[in-house]
């Protein structure tokens, strides 16, 4: 195994069990057919195997890091996040951080924020420091930093660590190919840190709209930072320019962590009774979580009508509350007569009622009510997708053939047999004559 061809697998699922149907066979006790693929390199069926091993006395630590260190020992990424974790979570982070040092060590930066916290767990600052201060021009590094290091007297050398502040493209599709980078969050965190809340909120005012452009991650900090320090006179007053929308939320947040229920749910109402569905949605859950069940109902009831054929979101959400208050049967009549007076697609229906059933613990229901929309297996595996082969592997393993669902995978995924059959299925040419 090398980084690359493991690299592959991951991504293709090449000669491995996909992690679904490796989490099916693990549900129905087939850990000999996990154990033979995790010892021919398969990574889904070792990490299945370790994760139900890692939960048991030393015992099954020990088999857990057997199960996965061949994979680390290559230095892929996602085995050494795996172990280290499972390292730290066990309490032995000596072991975890010589893990972790070698990749960080060659400019890993998810192994060098991972090395970084586990150093915070230590005490050890000043490695800390010499990791990230350097590297402190990614801005996920440099936000570490800054959380890390916060409260240890060394304000002054990590605001001489940071890049300038500055804002990002205006165009957030920008920022993939873009050199610049917005560092006006970073430079807020730093100063809300240091316990300077009026220049944190100075700093993000000044840079909810620049030239024009309202950058919504600012508005949205800066709200958040109002809630959280109880600045609701400003909260109320948000800039006008852009971001009203964070206001309203990061508003009701604090009224109703401060047990200002109705409050909140006045705001809500008045903006509801504009139109706008989001409102009556954030209603609906505010007045769910505070008991007043009947009361979201009727607010969601009118939404879904006006809403036509863009009304699931708001139809779960009122099937949840009736769940969840034992209506279960008021809520899959609610569902039959919506589509009964809108029309729809009928597997849309079924899938509405489907979901009400899974949620008031009535699964064999559900899957009857989807029975009739399954695909075959032929159509399963004609389909020719990943997909389709995965699903259909499932199936097999639900009905206890766990060898035909690994054959039937190593035909549909594993890339050299299949470029194989391909090849043989190609029509061979004959000269003319």
């Amino acid at each position: 195994m090398d980084v690359a061809d493991l690299d592959h697998r991951h991504r293709t699922y090449d000669g491995w069990i996909p992690p679904t149907v490796a989490a099916l066979l693990h549900e129905h006790g087939h850990y000999g057919v996990l154990r033979e693929a995790a010892a021919h390199g398969d990574w889904f069926c070792a990490r299945r195997l370790a994760e139900g091993a890692s939960a048991d006395a030393l015992d099954g630590q020990a088999t857990a890091l057997a199960l996965l260190q061949p994979f680390a020992a290559t230095g892929w990424w996602p085995a050494v996040s795996t172990v280290a974790g499972l390292l730290a979570d066990w309490e032995r982070v000596d072991e975890a951080i010589v893990l972790l040092r070698p990749l960080a060590d060659t400019g890993h930066r998810y192994a060098l924020r991972d090395l970084a916290r586990l150093l915070a767990r230590q005490g050890h600052l000043d490695q800390i420091v010499a990791l990230l201060g350097p590297r402190a021009a990614d801005l996920l590094l440099a936000e570490e930093l800054v959380e890390l290091a916060a409260g240890h007297g060394r304000d002054a050398e990590i605001d001489a660590l940071l890049p300038s502040v500055g804002v990002g493209p205006t165009d957030p599709f920008e920022s993939w190919g873009s050199d610049v980078s917005d560092t006006v969050p970073l430079h807020a965190t730093f100063l809300e840190r240091q316990g300077r809340i009026d220049e944190a909120i100075v700093l993000l005012r000044r840079h909810v709209c620049v030239g024009g452009i309202v950058y919504a991650g600012h508005a949205e900090q800066l709200a958040s930072l109002l809630a959280r320090h109880g600045r609701e006179a400003e909260l109320r007053a948000f800039p006008a320019e852009g971001g009203e929308e964070y206001a309203l939320t990061a508003l009701l947040d604090l009224l109703e962590k401060q047990d200002r229920v109705p409050e909140a749910v006045a705001l809500l109402r008045e903006s509801a009774g504009t139109g706008n569905p989001h409102a009556a949605f954030h209603l609906a859950e505010l007045l769910a979580r505070h008991g007043r069940h009947d009361e979201a109902v009727e607010v969601l009831r009118p939404v879904a009508e006006a809403a036509g054929g863009d009304s699931d979101w708001i139809i779960h959400l009122l099937c949840r509350i009736l769940v969840d208050t034992g209506r279960a049967d008021d809520a899959l009549a609610y569902v039959d007569d919506y589509f009964a007076r809108h029309g729809g697609n009928r597997q849309e229906q079924a899938l509405m009622r489907a979901k009400v059933m899974k949620r008031c613990g009535r699964a064999v229901d559900a899957e009857a009510e989807l029975a009739a929309f399954a695909r075959s297996d032929e159509e399963l595996l004609r389909s020719g997708t990943v997909h389709g082969a995965i699903a259909l592997a499932e199936r097999l393993v639900q009905r206890g053939e766990p060898q035909k669902a690994v054959a039937h995978l190593r035909d549909r995924l594993d890339g050299a047999k299949v470029l194989r059959g391909e090849h043989l299925r190609q029509p061979t040419s004959r000269p003319q004559p």
